[in-house]
């Protein structure tokens, strides 16, 4: 048939230009392969005909989604990262030709991204609650198989003898806690704090006191038993809520965090103005914020797997318009941290603690966490990996409310001193919730 031919002259594009050994086997007819001994690096399987014409229609979109639906297999040691990889690979030779750029010469995967985009916008409270919980309201001992003992989901700081995950993200939190400049009786707000950790770390280290705004009951439920049983629950008010509710609190607190959350901000530009104005009601004249967010340069549509499996509503917001936008909203730039080799091998852990607790996982709700679930998620956290290669940021965005020479020192050889920071064979306190 024309279309399979066609297929097949697509994976030729790739193969002939890739050094792994490639296969792809269709529903009829001789598999294509690029190698002539030995066994694939990649194996691409079509069970039916409606995988093969999802694939020529919407391109890699359709066939991942063919992948993810049980539709196809990919046969590799990690099947989406070795995919993933031999495209960048291939596509890294041909100036100009990316993934985003193959959508757009395909008006039917260009309009599907669009509606995508448009349908899930976080702009409205409910759509934005419906969306966080999507994502954040699966069952949390997921997420502690995946996370580890901190929870904490974002960005790890590994520093030279950092050995662990847990020892990463504590270093990353005590970063942050440094670069705010906490001190006894500071007034924290933190937007979107997960499963909880911060907050009494800021708590017992700092002598601070925190507000948090959360929009998801099931992470809020999990946070309150934390914070009980790790005796904080008189210096954390927990509110559920989200960024435009912070407003309310003019002026009262001097410091202002968000790790991980600006992404859920949306793609139109008056979010980003909407999250940026709600930081700087919030905050006192002269108060200390950071963000810490990944970012591109430019600002474009989130990926539509992404959206439509992971993450409704996510964007990866635009590091010069979130600049722009800081400033209009009076928010001063202070600096801005790229991180992402740090995110890179956070994720990369992730996605290992995924393949290795799998089992567990499936055992928490098989009905839930099924094969199309795995496939998902893999999809997602070897995407993010390769994502971080291919050119996206993380940003540590730290900033003050107004502007002047003595709202923050001018030189900061503090955040780099060693003590604190979780190393070697030290086990980190993690604040865990027992059952």
């Amino acid at each position: 048939m024309l279309s399979r031919s066609i297929l097949r002259h697509i994976f030729a594009f790739f193969g002939k230009r890739t050094k792994k050994k490639f296969r792809v086997t269709f529903t009829r007819g001789p598999a294509y392969t690029n190698f002539s001994g030995g066994a694939a690096d990649i194996h691409i399987i079509f069970k039916n005909r409606r995988a093969e014409w999802r694939s020529l229609l919407f391109f890699y979109h359709g066939l991942i989604e063919a992948y993810i639906e049980g539709d196809v297999d990919i046969i590799a040691e990690k099947p989406l990262q070795t995919f993933a990889g031999m495209g960048r690979e291939v596509l890294a030779e041909k100036n100009g030709l990316n993934e985003k750029t193959l959508v757009f010469l395909n008006p039917i995967a260009l309009v599907r991204v669009l509606l995508q985009e448009w349908r899930q916008d976080n702009y409205t409270r409910s759509q934005a609650k419906k969306n966080a919980e999507f994502h954040y309201g699966l069952d949390p001992r997921f997420f502690e198989l995946m996370l580890e003992k901190t929870v904490g989901y974002s960005e790890g700081y590994w520093t030279e003898n950092t050995k662990t995950l847990d020892q990463a993200k504590v270093n990353n939190y005590e970063y942050i806690c440094r670069k705010l400049r906490l001190k006894p009786g500071d007034k924290v707000v933190e937007v979107g704090a997960g499963w909880g950790f911060l907050p009494i770390y800021m708590v017992k280290n700092y002598g601070v006191s925190v507000t948090v705004y959360n929009p998801v009951r099931r992470q809020n439920e999990y946070m309150r038993e934390r914070f009980l049983q790790h005796g904080v629950s008189d210096k954390i008010t927990l509110v559920e809520g989200d960024h435009r509710d912070i407003s309310q609190h003019k002026w009262k607190f001097d410091k202002y965090v968000s790790i991980g959350v600006y992404e859920h901000a949306g793609y139109r530009k008056r979010q980003y103005h909407s999250w940026l104005n709600s930081i700087s009601d919030a905050l006192k004249p002269g108060g200390l914020g950071l963000i810490s967010t990944t970012t591109f340069m430019d600002r474009g549509m989130t990926e539509f797997l992404t959206l439509k499996y992971i993450f409704p509503g996510g964007h990866i917001p635009s590091l010069p318009l979130t600049l722009k936008t800081m400033d209009e909203c009076g928010l001063s730039l202070v600096e801005v941290e790229n991180l992402w080799m740090h995110y890179q091998k956070t994720v990369a852990v992730w996605c290992d603690n995924v393949y290795k607790n799998w089992p567990e996982m499936h055992a928490i709700d098989p009905a839930v966490f099924d094969e199309s679930f795995r496939r998902k998620w893999l999809m997602y956290l070897d995407g993010t990996v390769d994502m971080f290669a291919k050119g996206m940021d993380l940003s540590h965005i730290l900033f003050t409310k107004g502007r002047g020479p003595d709202l923050y020192p001018w030189v900061r050889d503090e955040f780099h001193k060693k003590s604190r920071f979780v190393e070697g064979d030290s086990k980190p306190e993690c604040f865990e919730l027992s059952r």
